[in-house]
């Protein structure tokens, strides 16, 4: 009926207008404002509600996009190394994903229907972090949740067929007041399976979080032939543990080593593992590069003989573990030798010193340096020896001649110097 009116009343004002007359009464002028404001009012809700709407697209596609960043990197880990770390555990939030985690934390509600899957979990050696919290990109703040569960094909024999992998980004937008939505995805991982893309799936609020009536969870995979068919051989192969620098080999000074291998195996990536305690523990899986065949490994502490074992993995999961290989953490250096003493005889131009010193104590000791300085300020060594003797013939005309021993032991450890033995010039006893 108002609306009505108001068309009424501006019909009449362009009638007046064209039939000459002078102005608009009060009435008149009111319903057209209103007419105007209603039309203006309508305009600016429909760009607000359009602007809100690309502006949760954005961040919906950008939450995507990480899940979907998540899954193409774990392609390239080792099979072997497709497990959750450290464990997730059972919330009694509903609107956390961790919701669906089982109360003991072995198995995982895929799709919040009840269908469980076991975890798989390696808190040494698995590649797959289960929650990087906050995640930010641009106002929007994100948490990611990472799961592998077990996938049972009744077509195949055995329980633990291939994996699952599933990634859901629960982000607040700042575009729907801050409330929480989700965007997840999920692929299969296998050996010989190729993955060609994973479907995302959304859920808005908190109260729809991971509701199985909005997601889908099967991803569109497509399986290939076993990229080493009949391999059954584990890579072959030696490695050696070297030492700090000037170290003689079998000795350390310090506790962390390098690591040289030589390994080959047909059926590529070839990885690997080490251990101090003989496979008690495992270390952190490691790629094995041809091309810079070297890692880095820290010994247990405390000096003494350190076994290291190894354990070698193809890229069809055919694994062998190595005999173990020994090095000597020895951190501790010789001690002080004892006093040092010395003859002095010359002969024409020349100055023959002869220097005795005390000798050191050390399990490890290998023997003697002999350091001399011409000027007071710069040392060079001057002999090595493993007795408690030297001798040096030089010009006796040099202003000035010093002498020290320092002890060293097979890891590359030297003592601190004895005391000093000063010389001036032409001085002859």
């Amino acid at each position: 009926m108002v609306e009505a009116a108001n068309v009424t009343a501006l019909r009449g004002l362009l009638r007046r207008s064209r039939g000459g007359q002078r102005g608009f009464t009060l009435l008149e002028l009111v319903a057209g404002i209103t007419v105007l404001a209603l039309v203006a009012g309508g305009f600016a809700a429909s760009v607000a509600l359009g602007f809100r709407t690309v502006a949760l697209a954005r961040q919906r596609q950008t939450a995507a996009d990480l899940a979907t960043a998540r899954l193409e990197h774990l392609r390239s880990v080792p099979y072997n190394q497709i497990a959750v770390s450290p464990a997730p555990v059972h919330s009694t939030d509903a609107t956390n994903p961790d919701y669906y985690v089982t109360t003991d934390g072995t198995g995982y509600d895929i799709d919040g229907s009840g269908t469980v899957e076991p975890l798989v979990v390696d808190a040494m050696a698995g590649g797959v972090l289960h929650l990087e919290d906050p995640v930010q990109v641009g106002a929007t703040v994100m948490e990611i949740y990472q799961y592998v569960t077990w996938v049972d094909d009744a077509t195949i024999a055995g329980t633990e067929d291939y994996k699952r992998v599933t990634v859901i980004v629960r982000y607040k937008a700042p575009s729907v007041n801050g409330v929480n939505r989700l965007v997840r995805a999920s692929s299969f991982f296998g050996i010989g399976v190729v993955t060609i893309g994973a479907t995302t799936t959304t859920g808005a609020g908190s109260t729809t979080s991971v509701a199985p009536t909005t997601s889908t969870m099967a991803a569109t995979t497509t399986t290939s032939a076993s990229p080493c068919p009949g391999d059954t051989d584990a890579p072959t192969g030696s490695f050696a543990l070297n030492g700090t620098t000037s170290a003689e080999a079998g000795f350390t000074a310090g506790a962390n080593v390098t690591v040289s291998l030589t390994f080959s195996d047909p059926c590529a990536p070839i990885s690997g593992r080490l251990s101090n305690d003989l496979g008690v523990s495992w270390g952190t899986w490691f790629v094995h590069d041809a091309e810079n065949p070297t890692v880095s490994w820290a010994l247990s502490d405390g000096d003494g003989t350190k076994s290291v074992v190894l354990q070698v993995a193809d890229g069809v999961n055919n694994t062998a573990t190595t005999s173990e290989a020994q090095i000597i953490l020895d951190s501790t250096a010789p001690t002080v030798p004892g006093t040092l003493t010395r003859t002095v005889s010359c002969s024409g131009v020349n100055r023959t010193v002869d220097l005795t010193w005390v000798a050191s104590t050390d399990t490890n000791l290998r023997g003697y340096r002999v350091y001399r300085s011409t000027d007071g300020v710069t040392w060079a060594a001057l002999v090595t020896t493993t007795s408690t003797t030297a001798s040096d013939t030089h010009k006796k005309s040099l202003d000035s001649v010093r002498f020290y021993v320092v002890g060293y032991d097979k890891a590359g450890n030297e003592s601190a110097p004895t005391n000093v033995i000063s010389l001036n010039k032409n001085q002859c006893s």
